[in-house]
């Protein structure tokens, strides 16, 4: 048995301060399953390092990943979901009254919230390099995995 999208899940909630998803996790965990697995599905495509088979069949990987990949897709999952907020429009109405909400100006939260996906999306890219030096000797290219 490989490794369960569960294992994942739990690393990215270390990270993800949703009241929403924690109440979905506790009221019902099916549903909370399919929301994360849309996150983690979505995002494998940027986990593309050839080092390890993330083929999966419904909630587990087809093999046991390493602990390094469980935090690059934890970290996939967390940025998936921050993008998911990100495009979120009530996510930018703070506690005003829609005349207030009119008035203030939210280009300065969005150039904010976007600048901060893509430095989410940089550490992202930065730790996927990381990971193919520690395993170099592994690469296809360099006469590992064929």
């Amino acid at each position: 048995m490989g490794t369960t999208f569960d294992e994942i899940y739990d690393l990215a909630l270390v990270t993800m301060q949703d009241y929403k998803i924690d109440e979905l996790y506790q009221l019902d965990r099916p549903t909370f399953k399919t929301f994360m697995k849309g996150f983690l599905v979505t995002g494998l495509p940027e986990f593309d390092v050839n080092l390890e088979d993330l083929s999966y069949t419904d909630e587990t990987f087809n093999n046991i990943i390493s602990d390094k990949a469980k935090l690059i897709l934890s970290e996939i999952i967390v940025y998936e979901w921050y993008k998911r907020n990100n495009n979120d429009v009530l996510v930018y109405k703070p506690k005003l009254t829609s005349k207030q909400f009119k008035q203030i100006e939210i280009s300065s939260g969005i150039k904010q919230r976007s600048e901060y996906l893509d430095k989410m999306y940089e550490k992202i890219r930065y730790d996927i390099s990381q990971y193919q030096l520690m395993n170099f000797d592994k690469l296809p290219f360099f006469g590992g995995l064929m």
